[in-house]
């Protein structure tokens, strides 16, 4: 079977155009802004495919965006005089903890490391070091006390209340609030500093992410959300917006809000005991059928109701209607009978669930505000191509995506053109890989592929001139081409959106694929099972195409270059856990194994510092 890309598996380091220094990224991937006197340089890397050359014709595209240049250093204002009351002692004291030369990379309070350094030192200098959260007496203000509350509230975004210090502020704030002594000037300022601190990383956390994505996706290119934090608060404190200020800082998409929904009905199931386990269970109560039908009501498949009592998991239609809908909502054959991945899938405790939940709305975080009004999105866990146009999905397409050793990775790009009747140029990942045995045994054997064998020098060689058995992965010199025609890896048609990796969308000959529920046997790139649809889409408001004439060009054998009266945004993510058109909760396996780190990034005790756990 032919594969149409391969990823080398080697990082290489990206360039930055112009010699600029990258832009700085800030706590959870956010921009620091004018924070750059805390940070000097940002490094990124980049997988990129070297032997993979694009056989197109159009010239060659330059990926690299500019990357904005370092902020200069900032003189920071002096230190107040302290010559004035309460207020004036205790910024004083602020100034000289983070007033200091050079500038501090950690700084501890009360013995916790505060971790938003990058945004709590320019808010500090805008406002001449004065606290945010006491008033002129060192009471704590009323905006003190929201931020706890919210904090309380963390589990609702999927967070951890735990990954702040919610209960040592909690103690400090009451402490300051029944204390009838003057408190010291160094209390006071710690008490804002931390607080300030802790509204600044619980931020950063709702806006990109707890978690740097490419800490544990090495793949993921997509640039995070940014905001100025500093300015947020600054605004937050002066509107009395608190509580709203970070609301907005967390994804406004749908499919976010629609997964913090559903997180809360599960932990109401958790916290009711779970649901019922089904098939053969020691010690369980109720019959199979009772069991499987408290089952699927508690995941909402079975409307209460509709249940057959006293029938029998196969008498009872509404039973077997809903054991479809379950599984279909987690890429199960939907055969409406039990067999052993649906009971499996039924007796995922809903504890899991809840952290794939988590770990998906993460995945938002570190993604755009807004994908366009009209993009590509495939999901590769879910092996399906969606096309959204002004918030409706418009199209669907079945994929094949890459297999375990050359898995299709994530990142975003612009489809530009498209390739009707495509020559192919093996990468030469393949060449040497897949190819190369197989000449090896003997040297006619591609020919029956259509693949052509090129020398160094562009010329067509007769394969049969060649002694392969001496020929070695590091002295392979050669390219090969597969004709345009029925048999080509790529089908009738590829689409381009440039990006580091040599990925695209394709056609393919190999249709047979789109009919199995497990579709990972590509070489990195994504076969479509509708590529004349997706290209008299794209291509629908050119009066020279339409479905027939993209056929006929498709099938002409000869290689033709089409571009986009408009470029579109492709989207190439990794969710496990999404709520889909239908308003339906869905989970998939993770393929690639992409869950585990993020498991053990998130979850580990005292992973985060400065946090209560």
């Amino acid at each position: 079977m032919l594969g149409a890309c391969a990823l080398n598996a080697w990082p290489v380091a990206a360039q930055v155009a112009g010699g600029q220094t990258p832009e700085i990224q800030g706590a959870g991937g956010g921009k620091v802004g004018t924070t750059a006197m805390l940070a000097a340089t940002a490094s990124l890397d980049a997988d990129q495919n070297a032997g993979n050359v694009d056989d197109t014709g159009p010239p060659s595209v330059d990926d690299t965006q500019p990357a904005t240049a370092a902020n200069p250093v900032v003189e920071l204002p002096p230190c107040p005089t302290g010559d004035g009351g309460l207020r004036e002692r205790v910024a004083v004291h602020i100034c000289q903890q983070v007033r200091i030369e050079p500038p501090p990379t950690s700084l501890k309070v009360d013995h916790l490391a505060l971790r938003s350094l990058e945004y709590l030192i320019p808010f500090y200098a805008r406002r001449d070091y004065r606290a945010a959260w006491l008033d002129a007496d060192g009471k704590p203000l009323p905006v003190a006390d929201k931020l706890l509350k919210t904090l309380g509230q963390a589990e609702r975004e999927g967070l951890r209340s735990t990954d702040y210090p919610h209960a040592h502020l909690r103690k400090l704030y009451e402490a300051l609030q029944q204390d009838t002594a003057a408190p010291a000037v160094g209390q006071l300022a710690n008490f804002d500093l931390l607080f300030t601190d802790t509204f600044l990383t619980y931020g950063s956390h709702l806006l990109s992410g707890r978690l740097p994505p490419r800490k544990i996706d090495p793949d993921w290119t997509i640039k995070p959300r940014s905001r100025d934090l500093a300015e947020v608060l600054e605004r937050a404190l002066a509107d009395d917006t608190l509580v709203e200020s970070l609301q907005a800082l967390a994804p406004q998409g749908k499919g976010y809000a629609q997964l913090r929904e559903i997180l809360q009905r599960y932990r109401t199931i958790e916290q009711a005991g779970g649901w019922p386990v089904v098939g053969s269970a020691k010690g369980a109560k109720g019959s199979p059928a009772e069991r499987l039908r408290s089952r699927l009501q508690a995941s909402g498949d079975l409307p209460k109701g509709q249940e057959q009592s006293g029938k029998s998991v196969t008498q009872d239609k509404s039973l077997a209607n809903a054991l479809r809908r379950f599984q279909r909502r987690h890429g199960l054959q939907e055969t409406g009978t039990l067999n052993t991945a649906t009971i499996a899938a039924l007796n995922v405790p809903v504890s899991e669930r809840i952290r794939r939940v988590e770990l998906n709305m993460e995945r938002w975080r570190w993604l755009p505000d807004d994908f366009g009004p009209r993009y590509i999105l495939v999901n590769i866990p879910s092996f399906k191509m969606s096309v959204f146009e002004n918030g409706k999905q418009v199209m669907e397409s079945k994929v094949v995506v890459g297999r375990q050793e050359r898995q299709t990775p994530t990142f975003t790009a612009n489809m530009a053109y498209l390739v009707l009747s495509p020559k192919w140029y093996v990468p030469r990942s393949i060449a040497v890989k897949d190819k190369l045995p197989q000449l090896k045994r003997n040297p006619y054997a591609l020919k029956g592929q259509k693949i052509r064998i090129y020398n160094s020098a562009g010329q067509e060689i007769d394969p049969g001139s060649i002694n392969w058995s001496a020929v070695s992965a590091s002295s392979f010199r050669y390219q090969l081409r597969q004709d345009a025609g029925p048999r080509n890896a790529l089908g009738g048609i590829k689409f381009m959106f440039p990006n580091p990796y040599s990925i695209y969308l394709h056609d393919t000959p190999s249709r047979e694929l789109f009919s199995r529920n497990q579709r990972t046997y590509s070489s990195g790139c994504i076969r479509i099972s509708n590529p004349v649809e997706l290209a008299d889409y794209l291509l629908k408001h050119d009066p020279k195409w339409n479905k027939d004439t993209i056929k006929t060009a498709a099938a002409s054998g000869k290689q033709r270059v089409v571009r986009l009266p408009e470029e579109v945004p492709v989207y190439l993510l990794y969710w496990t856990a999404w709520v889909d058109d239908e308003g339906l909760l869905n989970f998939r396996d993770d393929i690639y194994q992409r869950d585990k780190p993020m498991v053990r990034a998130l979850y580990q005790k005292g992973e985060i510092q400065g946090g209560d756990a």
